[in-house]
């Protein structure tokens, strides 16, 4: 049962998992009982991550299992996370495991710190286009529509449109820009729990399709490095599919991965692509399909590994150019052409109307 109080309570974020894999892969791989070195580590680490040490620490040492305690306590750390964790003990590699998945994290947070600080630019010209929208619709458009009328002894229905605007913007020139900072706000924050969702079954595969790529690719990487672990520790093919793919923490590979293993519980042999469900990665499925005829497929399904990593890496690269010079265009480009016709239609409707014969 999940216990109360700041120490543990709620959702962790995609830093403070970072951190705290790091800091518990190190105590492994240095042969510190993990109670002892969590204990020492609630003191080191910032905020979040040292309670959660003192907490796993304090269970520990009343003799639970680390397997026990993430079973128990759903809702403090991610599904991924915890099937990591589990994996990594059942191949008795837990370091390696976390490492791998620390690597897609570092990966995916490293990009949206670069994509945050590109974004700033364009974020700075849309918020001046429109501040002179402001001005344009609330001081310039009712000066044009009264020298209008003087001039033309008409109406003009663009510049009563435009002078309306302005006479409303007191009740909507700062609830745009309010609602948009909450959207943006809350993708952001979604992007940042994205490594940790399962529920998203369409994942981009387009190159340059940006965070999702990257990430897709770095779930590949810890599905195929995972299963190499478990496949050098002797784990049953069908039971090392199953728990890489919930350590992947991709719902389309989980679901195929289950019934890849119920073909071979069955009996059935997987020998051709076309007994591979559909959405399968190629790369690993011809793995699998060639798995029981090589030497070595751990050291394959770590080379395949690598070629994701670099896949996750070129993707985010990529991003972390282009995304930002994209974005400057479209937002940019759109706040100007917007502030431009704000500017000039009144002008030029004005101009037009003075141009037509006397009646």
């Amino acid at each position: 049962m999940a216990s109360s109080g700041s120490s543990g309570a709620g959702a962790t974020s995609l830093e403070q998992l970072i951190a705290l894999n790091n800091e518990m892969a190190a105590l492994i791989r240095a042969g510190i009982p993990l109670e002892r070195g969590l204990a020492a580590l609630g003191g080191q680490l910032p905020g979040r991550p040292s309670r959660l040490a003192e907490w796993l620490a304090s269970r520990m040492s009343r003799g639970e299992s680390l397997p026990q305690i993430l079973a128990d306590e759903d809702d403090r750390f991610p599904p991924v996370w915890r099937a990591v964790v589990q994996a990594g003990l059942r191949s008795g590699q837990p370091a390696a495991a976390l490492q791998s998945l620390s690597e897609t994290a570092r990966r995916v947070s490293e990009l949206r710190k670069l994509v945050a600080a590109g974004l700033l630019y364009p974020l700075m010209v849309v918020a001046v286009a429109y501040l002179v929208f402001l001005f344009l619709v609330v001081v310039l458009a009712p000066m044009v529509m009264a020298a209008h009328a003087d001039l033309t002894g008409v109406g003009d229905p663009v510049l009563l449109g435009l002078a309306w605007l302005g006479r409303s913007a007191l009740f909507w020139a700062v609830p745009v820009p309010l609602v948009a900072g909450i959207l943006a706000a809350a993708w952001w924050r979604r992007s940042g729990w994205i490594l940790w969702s399962r529920g998203n079954r369409a994942v981009a595969t387009r190159r340059g399709a940006g965070i999702r790529q990257t990430l897709h690719n770095g779930r590949m990487a810890t599905f195929a490095e995972i299963l190499a672990l478990l496949v050098h520790s002797g784990v049953p093919l069908d039971q090392a599919v199953v728990l890489a793919a919930e350590a992947s923490g991709d719902r389309r590979i989980a679901d195929a991965s289950g019934q890849i293993a119920e073909r071979i519980r069955r009996g059935e042999a997987v020998v051709k692509r076309g007994d591979l469900p559909e959405n399968f990665p190629p790369l690993l499925g011809w793995l699998l399909l060639t798995g029981g005829r090589q030497p070595d497929l751990g050291g394959s399904l770590l080379r395949t590994a690598a070629v994701y990593r670099e896949r996750s890496a070129r993707t985010a690269a990529w991003t972390a150019v282009y995304l930002p010079i994209s974005m400057t265009i479209l937002l940019g480009g759109t706040a100007t052409l917007l502030c431009g016709l704000a500017a000039f239609v009144p002008i030029v409707r004005m101009l037009y109307h003075l141009t037509w014969p006397a009646a």
